[in-house]
């Protein structure tokens, strides 16, 4: 909506037309019906007049999901890492589509398969996905990765433009599906690793989970952790897939657990609640991105596990998390509107 009012048109006729109900746009993790969010892009691209909508919109969606993929990438060695998590990145685009990828002789190819069949006309969906995908493959690798070659389902308009700065790839029109082509190679470019608010305090996360005499200066702890929360967003963490990750067996890793007065299943569930008090205690992940990051396939599983630890729902510790954190006083500001 603020992409539509920032291209001068009105967000209330536009949700009034769509059959929007506006308060659920204020309700926190609320879905709207895929139908009405159809009809949504079609009243953007009536009332905008702006045919490159749908590619604007995508650094929309870019920025939007930028905590969780940030996530990812720390928690991923290689772009290959990364691209292993889309299978379960793919449903937060919810019942839209889902992004598919092939592998041919020295690229691979990432297409967008739509659930409604692709149209012949332009369609701000496929233009925001693979805007979204192509910002999202760049950002979070130490080296530039760029498409190789790019499929649109749709014939070539008038004015290309926007669609060539965008892909900065060649463009290929009426395709059977839109697709974005990558050179293999990129596979193994490093993944960029950040300190944001989500992963500090590490020392203090690590004192929940281990006993008091095993610090963060405990290298099996460190790499046992580590192992746990690189395997909870691909929805593993079972006691073999941690054991097989950090190249011991699985005696062995109950071995060195039990001598740190611990188990796995609750060591794994620890981490679990702690990661999950930690991302609600900010309000830039929503409880669905919560939910995925956490290895949970829709969010009721992940609410009714958050009960179990802390007789609440995410959505209740949230709120009385953010109304006791004080508020921050404004300040005067580098930047200001001159008199």
């Amino acid at each position: 909506m603020d992409l539509a009012t920032a291209l001068g048109a009105d967000s209330a006729c536009i949700a009034r037309d769509a059959g929007l109900d506006t308060s659920l746009l204020e309700v926190p993790d609320a879905r709207v019906p895929v139908a009405v969010f159809y009809q949504l892009q079609r009243e953007f691209l009536l009332q905008t007049e702006n045919p490159d909508f749908g590619l604007l919109s995508g650094r929309v969606t870019y920025m939007e999901a930028a905590h969780v993929l940030v996530y990812l990438a720390s928690a991923s060695t290689t772009l290959r890492d990364w691209l292993n998590l889309m299978p379960s990145v793919s449903s937060l685009l919810g019942d839209l589509g889902v992004i598919k990828i092939t592998r041919n002789v020295g690229e691979f190819v990432m297409e967008w398969h739509p659930e409604d069949p692709p149209q012949a006309k332009r369609c701000l969906i496929s233009d925001n996905i693979l805007s979204t995908t192509v910002l999202q493959m760049d950002s979070y690798c130490l080296l530039p990765v760029r498409p190789r070659r790019v499929d649109l389902s749709y014939p070539r308009p008038e004015n290309v433009d926007v669609l060539e700065s965008t892909f900065r790839a060649p463009l290929f029109f009426n395709q059977p599906r839109s697709a974005l082509y990558y050179d293999r190679k990129v596979l193994d470019f490093p993944q960029l690793h950040v300190s944001t608010r989500i992963y500090e305090a590490v020392e203090e996360e690590f004192s929940l989970f281990f006993s008091s005499d095993n610090s963060v200066s405990d290298p099996f702890s460190l790499a046992l952790h580590s192992a746990i929360r690189r395997q909870v967003p691909l929805g593993g963490g079972s006691i073999d897939s941690i054991a097989s990750h950090m190249n011991i067996s699985r005696r062995t890793l109950q071995r060195r657990l039990k001598e740190r007065n611990t188990n796995f299943q609750q060591l794994l569930q620890s981490v679990k609640s702690g990661l999950a008090k930690r991302y609600l205690q900010e309000n830039r992940l929503s409880v669905i991105e919560i939910a995925f990051l956490l290895g949970y396939g829709d969010p009721s599983s992940f609410s009714a596990a958050f009960k179990t630890w802390h007789d609440c729902t995410p959505t209740e510790y949230r709120h009385d998390s953010l109304q006791r954190r004080p508020r921050a006083e404004h300040g005067s500001g580098l930047i200001q509107d001159s008199d």
